[in-house]
């Protein structure tokens, strides 16, 4: 499919674990199910974000319509992502809420997971699928797993405060599993919901990112910068401009926005 469609590795595995995850809830063969069963499926997901909602309907779409050339699918309408503009932005009081309300068995995961979200920009699915290979703790930096040409992730990195928290997890890992989190994006969303129900306070991890854009504008940072970290800027700049975004470079601007997300 990645060859004929043109797809990341990245998209292709999304789509692998969410029909690994559609057969899990059921209790038939995947070619003899019929409609109301997806319905039934998707109910399951309907509270969740848009994102990760739209995501399920197009694995459902891909499997059925380009792997089993079905229209099984068709008819399931992919909500339209929420404007960046109305997103709302937490405070730092709802984070450190959201963050005292983080415990049990998974705790210090979720508690690593949640700074190191809140303080490198990245995306879930970066995140989720970091190695220990791609971090560099020494220089408290990030650089996610891309391989596809269409990819603009870089490197970010995160501060000290979320350091202290990092080291107190990465002990805990399990030692047949290279990722660092050891957890899928599905699980992640619903530890959020399950925290924010808490907390009483709504925290999407998607709401994590737009926070360290915010603090970064807010620090004076160029938007150029704010690219690099996030991953929104193109190869082809980074090739002709590599003093102004080499690792010392930016590791220099990244230390004197000083975000902190606890007070």
């Amino acid at each position: 499919m990645n060859i004929d469609e043109g797809l990341a590795e990245r998209t292709i595995n999304q789509h692998l674990n969410n029909i690994k995850d559609l057969s899990s809830f059921l209790d038939k063969p995947l070619t003899k199910v019929t409609k109301q069963d997806l319905r039934d499926y998707l109910k399951k997901y309907k509270k969740y974000s848009r994102s990760y909602f739209a995501n399920k309907i197009k694995s459902l779409r891909a499997f059925y319509g380009r792997f089993l050339d079905t229209d099984l699918a068709d008819s399931f309408k992919i909500p339209q992502p929420q404007s960046e503009n109305n997103q709302k932005v937490p405070d730092r009081k709802e984070l450190e809420r959201f963050y005292n309300n983080i415990d049990g068995r998974a705790g210090k995961k979720y508690r690593a997971f949640f700074l190191i979200k809140a303080t490198s920009g990245l995306r879930t699915n970066e995140l989720t699928n970091l190695t220990m290979e791609n971090l560099d703790l020494e220089e408290r930096m990030i650089e996610p797993n891309h391989n596809s040409k269409t990819k603009r992730s870089y490197i970010s990195f995160y501060n000290q405060e979320t350091e202290k928290v990092l080291k107190k997890f990465l002990p805990h890992r399990k030692e047949d599993d290279e990722r660092l989190f050891q957890v899928g994006e599905s699980n992640v969303h619903r530890k959020f919901r399950k925290i924010s129900e808490k907390a009483n306070v709504k925290i999407i991890p998607k709401m994590l990112r737009k926070w360290f854009t915010k603090q970064m504008q807010n620090s004076e940072i160029p938007g150029k910068y704010i690219d690099a970290f996030c991953g929104r800027l193109p190869r082809s700049v980074r090739a002709k401009h590599y003093t102004d975004y080499s690792p010392e470079r930016l590791k220099e601007i990244y230390e004197n926005a000083d975000i902190k997300v606890l007070e």
